[in-house]
C-alpha cells in the first residue's frame, strides 16, 4: 500500500519534485491505460501478416502509438469535464491540486487529437476515420450534449464498450487484413469491455451525487458482479461457437477480476478487477495474434 499512499494518491511527489510540471502532464494521460490501445495497435496490424518485415514491425509500433494518443486525449478531456467533481473525489489528481490548469488540459487533448487523426490518415483514410470515430467517443463520453455517463448506467458502459471493443478491431485489421475477419473479435472485445469497464467506477461511487450513472453505484457490487458473470459467459459461449478455444485464455482474468471488485490495487487509483480488466483487454488482441497466425 505505500506505493499507493506515496505515489499516485500523492501525486508523486518525488517525481514532481525533481520533473516538476511535467508529471502533471503525464498524469493526465494516465499512462497504464495506454498500454492496452498500444499493444491493440501493434499486435492487430501484425496479425494478419504472414512474413514479417521491419516495415510491418514499424508500421505496428505506428498504429500503436496513434491509438494510444487518442487514448491519451479522452483521458485529457475526462479530467477537464470532471475537475469539480475530482476536487472533492480525488483531489491528488493534477487539475485539483493545481498542477494543471483546465484549459492546459484542454490544450493538451486538443494537440493530442490533431496529431492522432493527423498520423491515422498518413495510414490510410479508412484507418483515419476510425480513429476519429473513436476520438468522438473518447471526447464526448465526458462533454455534453451526448455524454451517456448521466442516463443509464447500462448506456455508459456501452458507450465505452463500443469504442474500446468493438470498433478498434476494424481500425488495426484494416491495415494488412481483412476487415470481414473484424467482426468476430470485435464481439468477443465488446463483450470484455461490456463486463469489465465499470471496474473503474468502484472506488468512485460518490460519482453518484454528481448525476454519473455506474452500474456501481446504482446497483452496487453485486450487480457489478452479476454483469461480468454474465458476460464472461456470453465470451466463453461465442468463442466457443466460433470454435475459437484460444481465446478462452482470457478467462482466468476474468475470474479474478470478479474476485478482486473490492481489492485496491497498490500501483493504480483503482482497484485490482479494473487492472485485470485491462491486461484482459491486451491479451484479447495478443491472442487474437497467435489466432491468426496458426492459420496463415
Amino acid at each position: 500500500m505505500g506505493l499507493h499512499y506515496e505515489g499516485i494518491t500523492r501525486g508523486y511527489p518525488k517525481l514532481r519534485k525533481r520533473f516538476g510540471k511535467l508529471v502533471g502532464y503525464i498524469q493526465l494521460l494516465r499512462p497504464f491505460t495506454l498500454v492496452a490501445p498500444f499493444l491493440a495497435g501493434f499486435f492487430g496490424v501484425l496479425a494478419p501478416v504472414r512474413n514479417l518485415t521491419l516495415t510491418h514491425l514499424s508500421t505496428a509500433v505506428y498504429v500503436g502509438l496513434t491509438l494510444a494518443l487518442a487514448q491519451g486525449c479522452g483521458q485529457c478531456v475526462n479530467q477537464y469535464a470532471d475537475a469539480s467533481l475530482d476536487s472533492e473525489i480525488k483531489p491528488y489528481r493534477p487539475i485539483p491540486s493545481g498542477l494543471v490548469t483546465r484549459d492546459e488540459a484542454l490544450g493538451v487533448s486538443w494537440l493530442l487529437a490533431i496529431f492522432a487523426v493527423g498520423r491515422a490518415f498518413t495510414i490510410s483514410t479508412f484507418f483515419g476515420l476510425v480513429v476519429l470515430t473513436c476520438l468522438f467517443f473518447a471526447v464526448f463520453y465526458s462533454l455534453a450534449p451526448f455524454s451517456p455517463r448521466r442516463i443509464h448506467p447500462l448506456i455508459n458502459t456501452g458507450w465505452m464498450a463500443v469504442s474500446r471493443g468493438f470498433i478498434p478491431m476494424f481500425a488495426v485489421l484494416s491495415v494488412y487484413g481483412d476487415l470481414n475477419r473484424a467482426w468476430p473479435y470485435s464481439i468477443l472485445a465488446f463483450l470484455w469491455v461490456m463486463g469489465f469497464q465499470a471496474t473503474k467506477d468502484v472506488p468512485d461511487v460518490e460519482e453518484k451525487k454528481f448525476g454519473i450513472r455506474t452500474i456501481p453505484n446504482t446497483y452496487g457490487l453485486r450487480g457489478l458482479v452479476t454483469t461480468m458473470t454474465a458476460c464472461s459467459v456470453l465470451y466463453a459461449l461465442f468463442a466457443i461457437q466460433l470454435n475459437s478455444y484460444i481465446m478462452l485464455f482470457v478467462l482466468p482474468l476474468a475470474v479474478c477480476a470478479i474476485l478482486t471488485t473490492n481489492k485496491q490495487s497498490s500501483l493504480t487509483e483503482n482497484t485490482i478487477s479494473w487492472c485485470c480488466f485491462y491486461f484482459g483487454l491486451s491479451s484479447i488482441y495478443l491472442l487474437m495474434f497467435i489466432t491468426e497466425r496458426l492459420t496463415l
